[in-house]
């Protein structure tokens, strides 16, 4: 059985996408339909034929639409970015996320370049396969672990593409990150990003789920709390302005609600924020 795990999984949030953009009916399809270039063959071809019973096992988690609902939801980021004249988009724990890929048409048009970040093993293998299937040249990757004490390869990229608007996306990650690491991170990108950039991300609430994500290093997982001035007073330190600030619930009835029974359960564990450097 597929299962959502309270630990970083990669690979699960790439199979549940892939489930979604071929299991579900036009309306509520992941519009990430490239990700299963990411997954082995075969376990792709398993997941082609999953049973009802176990796709509706799947529909009950809250995750599950929630999931669908966050990847139009950055989608919407991304390409208002590039609307608004941004020159660089740095998807920072990139995973198995193809916006790169998907709105590459885009990107050249308006001539902005990518960065792709995630830890050595993951990068390495997502930049080897990418090369298999799909144009790369605006595309760039560098190593980052966002729990490591300093973070070389991205400072140094950043260091020489400081000069335009940049967006910085995090969907998915600061659950699996130390709280005081990721400080320092919003603080680094606070202070070497140029005025009116961005930065998108989303992270767990205060005694929900207080286990989720605490693995290997992360022993003190990135949390923030419910109330939107605590989040506004947090980020105003590090020398944000703070754009939207959204719960995962409202996310997904914003997105879903016409779509998705009624009595399915929502998703209420995360918050989204989107910053703006200043």
């Amino acid at each position: 059985m597929i299962k959502r795990r309270s630990r970083s999984n990669l690979m699960l949030v790439a199979e549940w996408r892939h489930v979604q953009s071929i299991h579900e009916p036009t309306e509520l399809r992941n519009p990430d339909t490239l990700v299963g270039h990411f997954l082995p063959a075969l376990r792709r071809w398993r997941l082609s034929w999953l049973g009802q019973r176990r796709l509706d096992r799947l529909r009950s988690d809250p995750f599950y639409y929630y999931l669908i609902a966050r990847t139009k939801y950055y989608d919407e980021i991304f390409l208002d970015a590039v609307a608004n004249n941004v020159r660089y988009i740095i998807n920072v724990g990139c995973g198995s996320d193809t916006r790169a890929y998907r709105f590459g048409h885009v990107l050249r048009q308006h001539g902005v370049k990518v960065l792709e970040c995630d830890k050595s093993e993951v990068i390495t293998n997502k930049e080897r396969m990418a090369k298999r299937w799909r144009r790369h040249e605006d595309i760039a990757y560098r190593v980052i672990d966002l729990n490591d004490d300093t973070w070389p390869d991205f400072e140094d990229w950043l260091s020489k593409h400081n000069t335009d608007k940049t967006l910085i996306l995090m969907e998915g990650v600061s659950p699996y990150v130390n709280k005081e690491t990721f400080g320092r991170f919003l603080t680094l990108l606070a202070k070497s990003l140029p005025p009116e950039s961005r930065v998108a991300y989303d992270y767990k609430l205060y005694g929900v789920a207080d286990d989720f994500g605490r693995v290997e290093r992360t022993q003190k997982p990135f949390r923030l709390p419910k109330e939107v001035a605590e989040v506004v007073a947090y980020h105003d330190e590090f020398g944000y302005r703070v754009i939207q600030c959204e719960q995962s619930s409202s996310l997904t009835n914003r997105f879903l609600a016409d779509l998705i029974d009624p009595e399915t359960p929502v998703f209420m564990e995360d918050n989204l924020v989107q910053l703006e450097v200043r």
